[in-house]
Order: structure tokens, then C-alpha cells, then sequence
């Protein structure tokens, strides 16, 4: 492994959500067996446990959010440390197969993390916890997603070493029409990276509003939160659009300027 500070920190996260994990996972499959028969009684006690899970899982959540970006810093930072590597492509070659996966599965987690944090908000501001059981099963279900993507970032900088890797220019040569992507969003035309973000936030707020919007037809206080809740997310998205949409300019200009070795 080679050691840098944003290597280190995608390690600790990585260990951190799969302890954290592993210690709500058996919390809320107690909760949510128990949630749709339990007395009164039992009811109030699975709400206070449900607050223990519902905070661990939130400082999981976000933990692996934070590691969605910070992955890509600190593939930044190998690059000058592995030999024949001139962007992430190089480094990627140095942490097969673990890297592609895992920069696969990472365009797609923040998708799924966000309707739990979503519904979780919701629950959060109704009385008695009316989507603690679903809230509960969701998170066992998200627990493969969660392992895949703590493991895979284990794995993948554990795996890296400073050994000699091919540049980039070996695939995507003169005569390809296609440019290396790492090269052309992390060098060449860094403005897509805020193109990038602003639409995928757009798309990903969209998903989240989605899933909320059935149970904004619910009765009483669940059904006017979630509605409420379903518009602040459509403001977001449209506030998403809007900077990616601000950042596509110059980003344009960046593709057409002349390109400077890197």
C-alpha cells in the first residue's frame, strides 16, 4: 500500500462503516421483526432504539458520501507516486481488478444512500417514528451495497503499490477518437467535474422525490411532511440543474483551448 494523507483517511472510513455496519445490522433486524406486532409498550422502546440506529446509520451514510469524493482526491495524490502513471487511469492499472469496480460502484451509491437519508429526515419529523420498520428493512438490504463499497476501497488501496504501470496514451492513442476520461475531467476540462456533480445532484434529488412522493397520499402528519419534503427536493434539483447548466460554459471553453501537457 502506498501511504498518503487522503489514503489513510479512505482507510479509516472504510473500517469505520464496516464496524459501525456490522454493530446496527442485528439492531435493525430486531426492529423491524418486531415493529408491526409490538404492544404499545414495546412500540415506544423499538422508537428509542430506533433513534440509536437511525444515528449510527446517518454517520455511516455520510461517512461513505464523504468517501465518494474523497476517493477520487486521493487517487489524485498517487499519481506522481506510482511509476508510468500520468492521471487515475495509471492508478487504477496499479489497483486491479478492485479499482474499476469500485470507481463503478461509486457513480451510483449516493443514489441509494440518499432515499434512506430522505425518508429518515421524514421520519424524523412525524410523531411515533411512522417509518421505522421501513426504514429498518431498508438498511438490511442496503447492507451489501455498504460492505461492497467499505470492502472495495480496502481492498483496491491495499492492492496499490508503486509498481510500473502503463500511461493511458497506450489505449487512448492519437488516433482514438476517444479521450482518456481521467484525463479530460480531472486535467484537461476540470470545470465538467462541477458539470458532473450539478447534474448527478439534479438526478439524484429527482430519485429521492420519487420514492418519497407515494407516501405524500398518506393521511395525516406523514402525508404533509412528505409533501413538504417533496418540494424542497424538486427546489434542490432545480438549483442542481441550474450550476450544472452555469458550470457547462466554461467548461466548453475549457475543451476548446488549447491542451497543456500533464
Amino acid at each position: 500500500m502506498i501511504w498518503t494523507p487522503f489514503t489513510a483517511i479512505m482507510v479509516i472510513l472504510g473500517f469505520f462503516a464496516l464496524a459501525l455496519t456490522f454493530y446496527t445490522l442485528p439492531k435493525a433486524y430486531i426492529i423491524w421483526r418486531k415493529a408491526e406486532k409490538a404492544s404499545l409498550e414495546e412500540v415506544y422502546t423499538l422508537e428509542k432504539s430506533f433513534y440509536l440506529v437511525s444515528t449510527v446509520v446517518w454517520l455511516v451514510l455520510a461517512s461513505r458520501i464523504v468517501g465518494m469524493g474523497l476517493y477520487w482526491v486521493a487517487n489524485e495524490s498517487l499519481i506522481p507516486l506510482i511509476p508510468g502513471a500520468m492521471c487515475q487511469w495509471g492508478v487504477h492499472q496499479a489497483g486491479h481488478p478492485y479499482s474499476w469496480i469500485d470507481s463503478i460502484l461509486k457513480l451510483f451509491v449516493l443514489f441509494v444512500y440518499g432515499i434512506w437519508l430522505s425518508l429518515d429526515m421524514i421520519n424524523r419529523r412525524c410523531r411515533g417514528s411512522p417509518l421505522m420498520a421501513t426504514l429498518s428493512k431498508y438498511f438490511i438490504f442496503l447492507v451489501p451495497l455498504l460492505l461492497a463499497d467499505s470492502i472495495l476501497d480496502l481492498a483496491f488501496y491495499f492492492k496499490v503499490e508503486p509498481v510500473t504501470v502503463p500511461c493511458c496514451r497506450v489505449v487512448f492513442t492519437a488516433e482514438n477518437p476517444l479521450p482518456c476520461p481521467f484525463c479530460f475531467v480531472f486535467h484537461d476540462a476540470p470545470m465538467f467535474i462541477a458539470v458532473i456533480a450539478g447534474y448527478g445532484l439534479s438526478i439524484a434529488t429527482m430519485i429521492w422525490g420519487s420514492v418519497i412522493k407515494r407516501y405524500t397520499y398518506q393521511p395525516g402528519e406523514l402525508g404533509e411532511i412528505s409533501k413538504r419534503a417533496l418540494k424542497m427536493l424538486a427546489n434542490l434539483s432545480l438549483i442542481f440543474a441550474i450550476i450544472g447548466t452555469m458550470a457547462l460554459v466554461p467548461a466548453i471553453f475549457q475543451i476548446m483551448a488549447p491542451a497543456t501537457p500533464h
